[in-house]
């Protein structure tokens, strides 16, 4: 596609991920222009400085702007849906980074304005771009591992360090839950491909006595067909990563407690994904005169600089956003999809919050299928 069918896009949040959103896009030969927006003077002093961005220093400004066709949400969480309902008021695409709101009314509000206005709406569940589970879909899509019955993923973090961060706070981020593990709630929804009937969470005391949020959840999720999946969290036992200039990220965060590992259990055979150890493993089931049989037939790696690309793809997933919009698809995840999603984080926070199951039939549902 020409450069000629290039896009001017903003970035509503110049924070963190703000910064990487706009790293992302320069890469992309269909932005032509980037501005940045965001409420703190003094991060719109610090984008102002740079030669490769523009600045506004109101909303009003980027959504009355005709050259601006779309926009990246990446504010704080308690700031998702009345940006992105009015950036798709005024006629934006909008890509929201997860989770899509504070609250389930919320999220369900921001998929009937994407409805309404018949606007492209995607949620920034970037794991369905990156190289590591991508791989398990397709393994799953070819047949290898049979129908999907099990799953469990382990993981384990450090703290965030700061007293003050938004993300520890319950009404900013609206809970641990879809703030940091509706990546892996998604993750299992997109390889199973059915609804959850029942989610059970549970949570021990806080080791972070600071955070409004819990620290740590056990949750179960039954599927209508049968599947169960598990997630275990913990926040607090591996070491602060201080960043060392000399080491890679998940080099150094490698054997100090850090974990992320996922095992993925089917008919036919079963996978492995483990961040750390930068390795995804296969296993083929069978059955000879002595009973059951595992053989371990397919073992992949990666090297340092494609980490990001393999657990956490937002570079793909941002360039794939803008060429969907100038080239008039769809959302590669659909509203409706992530709003599922989104269901299952409020519903473990409602299990953990009153020690009890909780049916997915208690809270509004929209139907949704898994897309791919």
């Amino acid at each position: 596609m020409s450069q000629t069918n290039a896009i001017e896009v903003a970035v509503l949040g110049g924070g963190q991920m703000g910064a990487h959103v706009i790293r992302h896009l320069a890469d992309s030969p269909l932005v032509s222009a980037i501005t940045v927006f965001d409420r703190s003077p003094e991060q719109l002093e610090q984008w102002k400085q740079r030669s490769d961005v523009k600045t506004a220093d109101s909303l009003k400004r980027i959504l009355g702007d005709p050259r601006i066709k779309l926009v990246f949400i990446a504010a704080s969480n308690d700031a998702h849906k009345d940006l992105t309902i009015a950036a798709l008021e005024a006629g934006k695409s909008v890509m929201c980074e997860k989770p899509m709101a504070t609250n389930l009314a919320d999220a369900q509000a921001m998929v009937d304005a994407a409805e309404r206005t018949n606007g492209f709406l995607q949620v920034g569940f970037e794991l369905r771009y990156s190289h590591l589970y991508t791989t398990v879909k397709d393994w799953i899509e070819r047949g290898l591992l049979g129908t999907v019955l099990n799953t469990h993923c382990f993981y384990c973090s450090s703290a965030w360090g700061r007293h003050d961060l938004w993300r520890a706070s319950s009404k900013a981020s609206g809970g641990m839950f879809g703030e940091k593990l509706s990546h892996y709630v998604d993750l299992t929804r997109w390889w199973i491909g059915d609804e959850v009937e029942e989610v059970y969470a549970v949570c021990a005391p806080n080791v972070i006595s600071y955070y409004q949020v819990h620290d740590n959840f056990h949750c179960t999720y039954r599927f209508k067909k049968g599947a169960v999946s598990h997630l275990t969290f913990m926040m607090a036992p591996a070491a602060t990563f201080k960043g060392d200039p000399l080491q890679n990220a998940v080099s150094q965060q490698a054997g100090d407690g850090h974990e992320l590992r996922y095992m993925v259990y089917g008919e036919k055979g079963a996978a492995e994904t483990h961040v750390f150890p930068r390795t995804i493993k296969r296993w083929e089931f069978g059955e000879d005169p002595y009973g059951q049989t595992s053989a371990w037939v397919q073992t992949e790696t990666w090297n340092p600089e494609e980490d990001f690309a393999y657990f956490h793809n937002t570079h793909d997933q941002a360039l794939d956003i803008v060429r969907r919009v100038v080239e008039g698809e769809p959302p590669k995840t659909s509203p409706r999809d992530a709003l599922e999603s989104m269901r299952l984080c409020f519903a473990a926070e409602i299990s953990a919050a009153e020690n009890r199951p909780v049916r997915l039939s208690e809270l509004a549902h929209a139907p949704a299928s898994v897309g791919k």
